[in-house]
C-alpha cells in the first residue's frame, strides 16, 4: 500500500500552508490592493522556483540525449529487480540480470554521441 504521505506530498503542502499564511496576513494588514498584487506576485515568483516550474518550462539543455534514454531504461530495470527479488522470483531475477548487462553495453556504446541539437 502506497502512502500519500511522501516527501513531495509534504513539501507541497508546507509550500502551499506557508502561501496561505502569508496571504491572510497580508490580507489583514493591507489597505491597498496594489499592496495585496505585489505580495501575491512574490509569492508566484517564490512558488514557481519551489515547484520547478521553471525546469519544466525551459527547454532540454542535455547532449547525450540516447545515453540518457538508455540509463532510464536501466533505472526501470532495477526497479523491476527489485521487485522480483522481493517477490522472490529467481528466474525473472536473472533474467533482468541479462537485461541489465545488455543495456550496460548500450550505454558503453552511445556515451560520448551527442545529439543534433541546434
Amino acid at each position: 500500500m502506497k502512502s500519500i504521505f511522501n516527501r513531495t506530498t509534504l513539501n507541497n503542502a508546507l509550500a502551499l500552508g506557508g502561501v496561505v499564511i502569508i496571504l491572510l496576513q497580508t490580507l489583514m494588514i493591507a489597505y491597498q490592493r496594489i499592496e495585496v498584487a505585489i505580495v501575491l506576485a512574490g509569492i508566484m515568483i517564490n512558488q514557481i522556483g519551489v515547484w520547478g516550474l521553471a525546469n519544466k518550462l525551459l527547454p532540454e539543455r542535455r547532449v547525450f540525449l540516447q545515453l540518457r534514454a538508455e540509463v532510464d531504461r536501466f533505472i526501470g530495470l532495477v526497479r523491476n529487480l527489485n521487485k522480483q527479488a522481493v517477490a522472490g522470483d529467481e528466474a525473472e531475477v536473472e533474467s533482468t540480470k541479462a537485461l541489465m548487462h545488455d543495456s550496460i553495453e548500450r550505454m558503453s556504446a552511445v556515451a560520448a554521441v551527442r545529439a543534433d541539437v541546434e
